[in-house]
């Protein structure tokens, strides 16, 4: 039981990112992220209030569980002006994520995914870190 929904989770991950691609073509820091709508697919309300506390070389990710502790989170994220990527899979019942390991001249963006069912997943806004960059990096 556990290997089948493993393996469902890790559909979802597919499918989630997937629609997660973001054409992002600039690398200037990003405008106030747009409120997304939920996937037609979706049955269930998107993780609320994301949030993320940026310690340079770690980020933290917090949000609000619409399911209450019900549904697994997939966290999406990657580099500004890139498509988004599976980071991490979050169990039930859990709100916050940690990144470790990020550039301190990087801005990063991030959304997390509530997984409903291997093709039924709400998608939260997007959050974006403002760095100051040197462009002769």
């Amino acid at each position: 039981m556990v290997a089948v929904v493993a393996v469902l989770v890790a559909l979802a991950a597919v499918i989630g990112v997937g629609l997660l691609v973001l054409d992002r073509r600039t690398a200037q820091p990003p405008a106030p992220p747009a409120t997304p709508s939920a996937s037609p697919d979706s049955v269930g309300p998107p993780p609320g209030n994301l949030t993320m506390r940026d310690d340079t070389t770690t980020i933290t990710l917090t949000w609000t569980d619409p399911s209450d502790g019900l549904v697994p989170f997939m966290v999406a994220g990657g580099r500004t002006g890139q498509s988004l990527g599976m980071m991490a899979t979050v169990d039930p019942g859990r709100t916050s994520y940690t990144v470790n390991g990020l550039s301190t001249r990087v801005n990063y963006c991030f959304a997390v995914l509530a997984v409903y069912d291997t093709d039924q997943f709400a998608t939260s806004d997007q959050v974006c870190t403002s760095r100051e960059t040197d462009p002769n990096d």
